[in-house]
Parts: C-alpha cells; sequence; structure tokens
C-alpha cells in the first residue's frame, strides 16, 4: 500500500507567507521600493560601501556630510603619484566625488572642473601648506598636495558662504598611524578586523 505525502505546495506558500510578513517588518525592506533605488549611483554606492571601514564617530559625519557627492578611490599612478578628478556640477554647490580615498600616505593630484555659473576655490589640505585653486566658471584647475599621515584631511570652498551650502569635501588617507603619534585613549575596534 502506497503512502501519499501531504502536498507541499500549501506548506511553501504558508512558509514564504511567514518570511514575507516577517520582512515587512524589518526597516531595510522599505528600501527595495523602486522610488529608492533609482536615487541609487555608483558615487553614492561607492560611499556605503566605504563607510564600513570608517570608525563610528567619523562614519556618522561623514554619513551625513556627504551622501550626494559620492566617493572615488584615488588611482595610483605609475611614478607613484595618487590621482582623482572632481567636478563641481551646475547650481549644486558640491563637490563630486566628496570623498577621495588614498590608499596609503603620499602624493595626491586633484584635477578639477568646474561646470558651475559661479566662481569657486578649492582650498586644500597639504602636509606643510595648504594649497589654493581658483577656478572660475567653465574652467578647471590642478593641485598636488601632499598627505603623509593616515587620517581625515577637510577641503571646500571658502567664497562667501560656498562651503555653508555643501561645498566641503573630504580626503581619507588609509593606514595605520604610528605608535608616537596615537592618542593616549582606550583601544577602539580598528576598521576590517
Amino acid at each position: 500500500m502506497h503512502r501519499s505525502s501531504p502536498p507541499r505546495h500549501p506548506m511553501m506558500l504558508a512558509g514564504l507567507a511567514l518570511s514575507m510578513i516577517a520582512l515587512s517588518s524589518c526597516d531595510y525592506v522599505r528600501l527595495l521600493r523602486p522610488s529608492v533605488l533609482r536615487q541609487l549611483n555608483p558615487r553614492v554606492v561607492r560611499l556605503v560601501d566605504e563607510l564600513p571601514a570608517v570608525d563610528q564617530q567619523n562614519e556618522d559625519i561623514v554619513g551625513r556630510l556627504f551622501p550626494h557627492g559620492g566617493l572615488a578611490h584615488a588611482e595610483v599612478g605609475k611614478d607613484g603619484v595618487m590621482r582623482s578628478r572632481i567636478h563641481i556640477p551646475p547650481n549644486q554647490f558640491l563637490w563630486e566625488p566628496s570623498v577621495i580615498v588614498m590608499p596609503h600616505g603620499g602624493d595626491l593630484e586633484l584635477e578639477f572642473q568646474n561646470e558651475d555659473h559661479n566662481f569657486h576655490i578649492a582650498f586644500l589640505p597639504s602636509t606643510g601648506e595648504r594649497q589654493v585653486v581658483e577656478l572660475p566658471m567653465h574652467h578647471g584647475g590642478r593641485a598636488r598636495i601632499h598627505l603623509d599621515q593616515p587620517g581625515l584631511y577637510w577641503f571646500g570652498c571658502p567664497v562667501a558662504n560656498h562651503a555653508g551650502r555643501g561645498m566641503l569635501g573630504l580626503v581619507l588617507v588609509k593606514g595605520d598611524v604610528p605608535a608616537d603619534a596615537r592618542l593616549d585613549r582606550p583601544q577602539q575596534r580598528r576598521p576590517g578586523h
């Protein structure tokens, strides 16, 4: 005598229904809406992917200030100089990308293109003296800066209230801080560990 097993189809549907109910209570499911997915672009995705490698305090700052400008990794040239391009889109008062990641300390050459109808200035950090690049309307400029230690280095546009309107940027230099430069504070979790 052959015994038939209960049909699997209703059990699978019940399991799927329970899974959907459980997932619908999760905040992340709302991110799968088409209106949200349309907002994702490669620059923002790179920024979101990089944030887990930054400690919590800095992640909060970077995450709030740079959701639209995105992130780029500086490319290391054959000469050892790292390079990245930054452009200023029209009428937006932001740098694209606004976060540049260097894999280690060294020279970084930044090429700027001002596509805006306003005059801007890039006021850049550099070991020693800051670099200043004037960016007239629809023109570009270039600067080579040297950042020899790991850390977060801010740059911005000091013209009028441009920085206050969003023209702030950040160079994130990866690497370990030398032992003699570490602050006397409790041990913290290291990104990636």
